[in-house]
């Protein structure tokens, strides 16, 4: 007995040693706020970051304590990242204000309005200034590639910083200006370059085909060296590719994904996300090689800001979206939560025969299925560790499988689970990404995305017994399946348009053709009606509003469904009625549309979010999903951590 306690004494001792380890923290962002987007000016003296204000995201700066805050003059649709210019006076970032594609816009942080130095209608994102702080690079979707443009901000006409790369590629200047690292993707394949400050003399750095640049800082601090990560090995790794022409050197190698790199201010250190541990933490370790060291050591996923210039801190977010999944009866408003609060649920989908999958996320990217009746009821694993992806199984029509894409065999491919459990089938192994899988009607065929062969991608269909793919179509624009019931062998797909929008909708004809439905105006995915005869899509509006039409699926003008701001959602079974969600305030409601009358309801009111509907099979139930979004801004002071000796 004695010795019992003894060795409990002596293991608390040393989880007690462990959490001493870790470096002190302190919270900026106050208990239950969501601060999102957030980062430093150049000199740490401030800081900045995003906060929902009803529609929109509201631009907020602070000294670097995040005293005194300041609302700036931005409301944007979508939330991006700030680039200052190395004088601190002015920061470019990537907002959606006049429509709801994000265009690069120039703040000065003395005060006055944005102003809009592209010239583009695609979408653009700013990257970097160039160290004489007059140029600033930004990526834009145009000419149906992606592209890194540069531009004079006090006066000047965007130019391509490397001319004569069509190839779709993210360029990034050295700290002095004199050259650029580029990262090129050119069809399933992304390499890194080295080139020189106007794109020329460019030269070939990597050659296996996995490695991406993280902008806006990959270079270290004195330009010798550029951070990467790669998929080499099956999961994401951090590399350093010395400029001095030796090979490039692997920093880490675990079973796991590490990611996200960012350097210390003075170059000797390198911070990292990391999902080893089976949970999502930060880690630290010397740019020169060695062992990693813990930052932080919880079950809250955090996501990395960088290092604090000037100082040893270095800042994070931290906070979890709780999600729950709900079922709502259609006749009396009964609610019923099918998901426990302690259960991190990301996503769900609902089969013809009354039974909801539901993604688990147990932290560090492993994801289970979990199977559950409408009715409710204890949710049964299927299907553990299921891979990275985090993407929601589809049912196939007659409720017996499930298709879903996943990383867990190296790359993300196209896998197929029973229903009743046993090993998941792998259908598709090419070393780029294979997503969103849909069946066909009768549930022979998978269709999927897949960069194979394709500038941004294509569409393929696959036998769910297994076989060669088969391409469906060669445009090498399409950007991504769009999820629905299927109630007809064609897909629709969102895909990168020819005019000047970056997003068009087009139907997938059994030719591989490309019938476009919408591109007058950003479109995202669409939701077919029971009839098969027509579509809802939500595209942009007047004013940067959001617009739901309902377009013929053989051609014609169509007409708008909802007021602006209004999504459409899902179709009931018999094609009355259709969901719709909405903001209110900080949170997301929901609502019903009667087509027959073009009445509405709302039929959600809590300070949570939901989304995400599904109705049962026979129209008497709603599922949708519940969601509390918390995120606070925290710096971890690594002083202590960095002096001791490994």
């Amino acid at each position: 007995m004695k010795r019992v306690i003894l060795l409990g004494a002596l293991l608390a001792l040393g989880a007690c040693g462990d959490e001493s380890a870790l470096p002190r923290v302190r919270a900026l962002s106050p208990k239950g706020a969501n601060h999102v987007g957030a980062g430093y000016s150049p000199d740490g003296a401030r800081i900045y970051w995003w906060e929902r204000e009803g529609e929109r995201w509201q631009l907020w700066v602070s000294p670097a304590d995040m005293s005194a805050p300041k609302r700036l003059p931005l409301l944007s649709r979508s939330t991006g990242d700030l680039v200052w210019s190395p004088d601190r006076s002015r920061f470019a970032v990537g907002a959606a204000v006049a429509t709801s594609v994000p265009a690069v816009l120039v703040l000065d942080t003395a005060g006055g309005a944005p102003r809009r130095i592209s010239t583009g209608e695609a979408l653009e994102q700013p990257i970097a200034w160039h160290p004489d702080g007059r140029r600033l690079s930004y990526l834009t979707a145009t000419g149906g590639t992606i592209v890194t443009m540069a531009v004079n901000v006090d006066a000047g006409t965007p130019v391509r910083m490397v001319p004569d790369e069509t190839r779709p590629h993210i360029a990034i200047w050295s700290p002095d200006g004199t050259r650029m690292a580029i990262n090129v993707i050119d069809r399933d394949r992304s390499t890194i370059w080295l080139a020189d400050s106007v794109g020329g003399n460019r030269r070939e750095m990597t050659t296996e085909g996995f490695e991406a640049l993280r902008p806006p800082r990959p270079w270290s601090p004195d330009g010798k060296a550029v951070l990467y990560e790669s998929r080499r090995t099956g999961t994401r790794d951090i590399w350093l590719l010395p400029m001095d022409g030796s090979a490039p050197r692997q920093l880490t190698n675990d079973v796991r994904d590490d990611y996200n790199p960012s350097w210390s201010p003075d170059g000797k250190w390198i911070a990292f996300s990391s999902n080893r541990g089976l949970q999502s933490d930060l880690w630290v370790m010397p740019a020169a090689g060695g062992p990693a060291r813990r930052v932080t050591d919880d079950a809250l996923p955090e996501n990395l800001i960088g290092w604090r210039p000037g100082t040893s801190e270095l800042a994070y977010t931290t906070g979890r979206t709780s999600r729950t999944l709900w079922t709502r009866a259609v006749a009396d408003g009964a609610e019923r939560q099918l998901t426990p609060d302690s259960i991190e649920m990301s996503g769900f989908n609902v089969s013809s025969r009354g039974q909801v999958v539901a993604t688990f996320d147990r932290g560090g990217g492993v994801i289970d299925f979990a199977l559950m009746p409408l009715r409710g009821g204890e949710p049964r694993i299927i299907l553990r560790d299921a891979g990275g992806s985090g993407a929601t199984p589809w049912w196939s029509p007659d409720g017996s499988k499930l298709a879903f894409e996943s990383d867990r065999g190296g790359s993300i491919d196209i896998w197929v689970v029973d229903a009743a459990g046993g090993a998941p089938r792998q259908l598709t192994n090419w070393p780029g990404s294979e997503r969103r899988p849909h069946w066909s009607t009768d549930g022979a065929e998978v269709y999927f995305g897949a960069n194979h062969e394709a500038t941004f991608g294509d569409v393929w269909r696959v036998s769910a017994a297994g076989g060669a793919p088969t391409r469906v179509t060669h445009s090498g624009r399409v950007l991504s399946l769009c999820f629905q019931k299927w109630r007809g062998s064609e897909p629709f797909a969102q895909v990168l348009g020819e005019g000047p929008n970056s997003f068009a909708l087009a139907r997938i004809r059994s030719d591989g053709s490309l019938q476009t439905l919408w591109d007058r105006t950003p479109a995202g995915c669409g939701a077919v009606s029971p009839t098969t005869d027509s579509i809802a899509v939500t595209v942009g509006g007047g004013g940067g509003a959001q617009v739901t039409m309902l377009l013929p699926i053989n051609g014609g003008p169509g007409r708008q469904l909802l007021e602006p701001g209004q999504s459409a959602g899902a179709w009931s079974p018999d094609g009355r009625q259709l969901t719709y969600s909405f903001r209110a305030g900080s949170a997301t409601d929901l609502g019903i549309l009667t087509l027959a009358d073009g009445s509405t309801r709302r039929i959600t009111t809590t300070p949570a979010s939901e989304s995400g509907t599904e109705w049962s099979a026979d129209g008497s139930t709603l599922v949708f999903q519940r969601s509390v979004p918390v995120n606070r801004i925290v710096t971890a002071d690594l002083s202590r951590l960095l002096a001791r000796r490994p």
